[in-house]
């Protein structure tokens, strides 16, 4: 086989590859994941805060409900002093009204308060439910695109298996020479490391080549890389010409630094919500 002849099978794998690359076909889909991750993660921020709101409410209602029978016995202990001991100043007594006065006063509006609280904790109960039902929705959502994504992407892992093997068997009928430099120009343009030359211009960066590297390229003895973008050039040849319209993966995110994200496996205090959390409410 044939150094050329090598060289435009490894084009074509290469061309395949990309555009079966899981960060070229589920870009928008991943995006579409992450968007919904985001909103999610605000959901249940607001639903902390909510809840936390309604159980200060319940809190404190709790507190009230445990002091009133405390606020009873202060009071009428005072006034069985008032009526009982005898010797008390008129410092003391007065003393002893004011407080009977404040402890009545704070007894008197416990009821108002409790009435109060109880009105606010069951507002927020309502809007700890919808916001709940939301969760619930988004997360249906994330749980139907994860897995959409997912199956996706292990189709496309294994056609990418395929064009590897591919690859693999092809470099090695090159030389260790000839794998290094395409190897470096796979590196810097994993997208479209072979071009085709055109009128003496490398299609990858449009760029003129010198007469000298131009002659190297047609007796292709070796593999020639363009002195400005790295890229592997083969020769002219009559019905080869470059046509390839690679997908450009400068931008693309490395997906596989987010398993997390798209494993709902490992996330299911995230991904699952009790069924009895949407009927919860306390008055």
């Amino acid at each position: 086989m044939e150094l050329i002849e090598i060289m435009l099978a490894l084009r074509e794998n290469n061309s395949a590859r990309v555009r079966i690359d899981p960060r070229v076909q589920l870009a928008a889909l991943y995006a579409e994941i992450q968007s919904m991750r985001s909103e999610i993660t605000s959901v249940e921020d607001r639903l902390g805060q909510v809840s936390a709101a309604r159980d200060e409410r319940l809190s404190e209602i709790d507190n009230i409900i445990v002091s009133k029978p405390v606020w009873e016995r202060e009071i009428e202990n005072a006034k069985e002093i008032l009526v009982h001991k005898r010797g008390l100043t008129l410092k003391e007594m007065l003393n002893i009204q004011q407080e009977v006065a404040r402890v009545e006063n704070d007894l008197s509006q416990a009821d108002s308060r409790i009435e109060s609280l109880s009105l606010e904790a069951r507002q927020l109960s309502k809007r700890r439910k919808l916001i709940l039902l939301r969760l619930r929705d988004l997360k249906a959502q994330y749980n139907q695109h994860a897995a959409i994504y997912n199956e996706e992407k292990v189709k496309a892992d294994e056609l990418l298996a395929v064009h590897d093997a591919v690859e693999n068997d092809l470099l090695q009928k090159l030389t260790p020479e000839d794998r290094t430099v395409y190897a470096e120009a796979l590196r810097l343009n994993p997208e479209s490391p072979i071009v085709i030359l055109d009128r003496d211009i490398c299609v990858g960066c449009r760029i003129g080549l010198s007469k000298q590297l131009i002659k190297h390229v047609n007796q292709l003895r070796k593999l020639v890389c363009c002195e400005n973008c790295v890229r592997v050039i083969l020769p002219d040849i009559p019905g080869m010409a470059d046509t390839t319209d690679a997908a450009d993966m400068s931008d693309m995110p490395d997906m596989s630094d987010t398993p997390d994200m798209l494993d709902i496996q490992d996330t299911p205090d995230m991904m699952d919500i009790p069924v009895n959390e949407l009927s919860e409410e306390r008055d």
